[in-house]
Parts: structure tokens; sequence; C-alpha cells
């Protein structure tokens, strides 16, 4: 499933879409029987408001922007339809949901909702994730999410990159030029860079995040010159420089590559 816009939202939410996960289970509420439980691909930050109780959230889920404010880190979300007659149903497109953070994790094994375990956080529209491989023989191939490039995982990876230091940070990133050392095991060896001026840090999960896309390098014949191989660069590793700016992202040839 995917969140991908907001109606009301607070504003660190916004730069954290889409929110991507799996329906995990439904959980009946004490005000109604079909809460359902999305457990995240990728955690979230928000920042509490005034008066929360840290003291109802883990501490390793007790997080600090770059600025030093406090953040909360949620695995999961608890969404219902927003209006009556609805639910969240198969082939679901832009359903307005009602969305709750789970500050205490423990809430996938209760049989009813408690609602100290959850956060009011947003309302929005969720949609039914990407489409499933094929089933049985004859059916027509689902669209490939793999790459077909080294400088497509490589954007891929930066865009994860960018994402993950603003996450670190607590606000949008809008520019950011790194360069990434890939090894032979298609992992990062190194990084370096700026992101809007600053050094590209971002939260200790995107490092196996940007592993996990960078391992789709594996089985590729290669691509254009931006992803040629530097000379300069031992033991089979790679490197790539790349630049993001919103979407788009610019990989720049290394002119001491081989080929």
């Amino acid at each position: 499933m995917s969140i991908t816009h907001f109606d009301t939202a607070p504003r660190e939410l916004e730069w954290q879409l889409p929110l991507e996960g799996e329906l995990y289970r439904l959980i009946p509420g004490p005000d109604r029987p079909d809460y359902s439980l999305l457990v995240l691909e990728r955690p979230l930050h928000f920042y509490p408001a005034t008066g929360f109780d840290l003291g109802r959230v883990e501490a390793d889920q007790q997080v600090e922007d770059r600025k030093g404010r406090p953040m909360v880190r949620v695995h999961a979300l608890l969404v219902c339809a927003r209006f009556v007659g609805q639910q969240l149903h198969p082939g679901m497109h832009d359903l307005a949901v009602n969305i709750a953070y789970v500050i205490d994790n423990s809430l996938a094994r209760d049989a009813v909702v408690d609602f100290a375990k959850i956060e009011v956080a947003a309302v929005g529209f969720i949609s039914e994730g990407h489409v499933s491989g094929p089933s049985t023989p004859g059916e027509a191939d689902a669209p490939a999410e793999a790459a077909s490039t080294d400088d497509d995982v490589v954007a891929d990876a930066a865009r994860v990159l960018r994402d993950g230091v603003a996450a670190h940070r607590g606000r949008p990133v809008d520019r950011l030029s790194a360069t990434l050392v890939v090894g032979a095991d298609h992992r990062l060896a190194g990084l370096s860079g700026n992101a809007d001026g600053e050094a590209p840090v971002p939260t200790p999960e995107t490092f196996e995040q940007v592993n996990e896309v960078l391992a789709r390098l594996d089985g590729l014949a290669g691509g254009p010159a931006g992803a040629a191989e530097d000379s300069s660069v031992q033991d089979g590793a790679r490197r790539f420089t790349v630049r993001v700016e919103g979407d788009s992202v610019v990989l720049e040839k290394n002119r001491d590559a081989s080929a």
C-alpha cells in the first residue's frame, strides 16, 4: 500500500512521501471494527506536539534532528477509512483515510486498539501498491521494478540517500551532490559530498536501504558513461558522482574512468 499525498498533515510528513508499507492485520477499536495496521517499508519521523509525553515511546524510538529537536521514529501506522460507508479494499485508489502513528509496537499483538499506543497524525489518501508479478503462466508480465542500467540503479540510490539525509536533519534537502564508492560486493564503501552546503549525513537505516538498491547492480552489464568505472578506485570498486535536485538526478561522467 502507498500513501502518496495528504489533505492535512504536519510539514515533516510531506517530505517523507510516499509512505509505503504492507497491511499487517485488522484490529477492531472501541468505536469501529475496521482499523488496519500498516507496517512501513522504512520508518518515518515526526515532531511530538507540545505536551506530548515522551515516556509513551521506547527509548530507541526517540531521536533528534540536527538542531537537537526531539523527534519520534515510528515503524507502523494505524489507518481507517475517513468516511462512513467506505473501507479499505483491493484495488483502492486515493481512498481518504485517517492516519495515526503507532508509538507502541505492542499494538500489533493487541486484540483491540488501545488509543494510548497511537498518536493522531494526518488525513491522507491511500492506494493499492505495486502490481505483483504474474501468478500463472500466460499472464502478462508485470513492469519490472529493477532498473535496466547502472545509471538507473545509482539514481535510485541517490534519491534514497537524499531522503535519509532529510530524515536525519528533520527538514527537506533541496540539493545533494555526492560521490558514492560502491564495492565489488555492490555495497556502499564510501560517501562524500554536500547536501544544501552541509555534509550528507543520513539516518543509520539509510545505509542499508541504499545497499538494498545497489544490490540491483549485480548482473547488470553496465550503463552509459556516467556510470563508468573510475580507474582511481581499486579492488573492483566503482565511484559514482551524482547531483540530486527534487526528483531529478544527474550522474556526472568520470573523465578519468576506464571503460
